[in-house]
């Protein structure tokens, strides 16, 4: 078991869409006293600019002229793949970058999808890596959306850890170096994005799969699990005398992949996995993200400048994939999948 005093450093990106996301990310991390250091690589200037200037503590911002030119095989591919496929082409290289930031044999840097909240101590996800030196979560993706969902791979990488011993660097090296060398978003012989790689992982020493149902619970497998609320005595997860829990194990972070905006309205994306949300995770999972997400998305947009947001496509493509849009917010909304803040 990882020590509760071992060092970590935790690594995300994202850009001024996702700034509210980021923060509320980190604000989670440290209300269970996680004050570990937070390297943001930071995807447009309005992001840098706010983070330069209002970063919570510990939390630094990262140019990504700094990454490229730390990597000197990234910046070439710049104009070879997508703005998305360039950024998922960082992330092993990001998480090396940060690795090497701290510069402690035997700590741990751990990457986190900007849209993970943490419902319980981050702790419990490193002490679950055991002697491990890389961890990695499966999907658990429930049998009706499985044949569907499989070619995006077994393993998700919102949260992926690495310790800094011979193991951890053979493993992240391999990682940066695939992703460099393929890193389309469309998947491919098992391949797909920065993802499907991790496929690969548990073919090397001390790769680690961390089981709990209580991490990375997301959109594409609540249904497949029993969320429920369990006596505890006083909870630090909600200063209540009840946990969350899945399956029995304490809800430790969820995965709020796929949640948007709409007007006054904040749309889920379960019902495009078939799950409906029930009446406990829209209450204690959702409602709670949904309102610190609102008070800081009310904190950061005096900051950013306005902006122009371009359509999604002018042509019959884009057209369509506003049409289904629109169609899911509609149904997500009459099907209780979708909630306004409260706050």
């Amino acid at each position: 078991m990882h020590p509760a005093g071992t060092p970590r450093v935790y690594c995300t990106y994202f850009d001024s869409g996702y700034l509210s996301r980021g923060l509320t990310l980190i604000s989670s991390l440290r209300s269970f006293g996680d004050n570990s250091d937070v390297y943001v690589l930071a995807l447009d200037s309005a992001t840098e600019t706010f983070l330069r200037d209002h970063a919570p503590e510990n939390v630094f911002v990262i140019n990504i002229n700094e990454l490229e030119n730390s990597e000197p095989a990234l910046l070439p591919l710049k104009t070879q793949r997508s703005r998305m496929e360039y950024y998922f082409t960082c992330t092993p290289l990001l998480i090396r970058y940060v690795m090497n930031q701290l510069a402690t044999p035997g700590s741990i840097a751990i990457y986190l999808d900007a849209d993970l909240f943490f419902f319980d101590d981050p702790q419990l996800v490193i002490s679950a890596m055991g002697k491990g030196s890389v961890g990695i979560i499966e999907h658990r993706y429930p049998d009706s959306v499985a044949p569907k969902l499989a070619k995006y791979g077994r393993f998700n990488v919102g949260w992926v850890g690495f310790k800094d011993d011979a193991s951890g660097r053979n493993v992240l090296d391999w990682y940066a170096s695939k992703t460099l060398e393929w890193c389309s978003d469309k998947p491919e012989d098992g391949k797909y994005a920065d993802q499907g790689y991790l496929d690969w992982f548990p073919d090397f020493d001390g790769v680690e799969i961390l089981k709990s149902p209580g991490f990375n619970l997301a959109p594409w497998n609540t249904r497949r699990h029993k969320l429920k609320l369990t006596p505890a005595g006083r909870s630090h997860q909600n200063n209540s005398d009840s946990t969350l829990t899945v399956d029995g194990e304490p809800l430790v972070f969820f995965h709020f992949h796929g949640l948007r905006a709409v007007g006054s309205w904040f749309v889920s994306s379960q019902i495009i996995y078939k799950s409906q949300m029930n009446e406990i995770l829209r209450k204690r999972v959702y409602q709670p993200y949904v309102n610190k997400l609102h008070s800081t998305d009310n904190e950061v947009f005096p900051y950013l400048p306005t902006t122009v947001i371009k359509k999604r496509g002018n042509g019959l493509h884009g057209v369509l994939s506003r049409l289904r849009k629109n169609l899911v917010n509609v149904i997500s909304i009459a099907t209780q999948n979708a909630l306004k803040p409260n706050n």
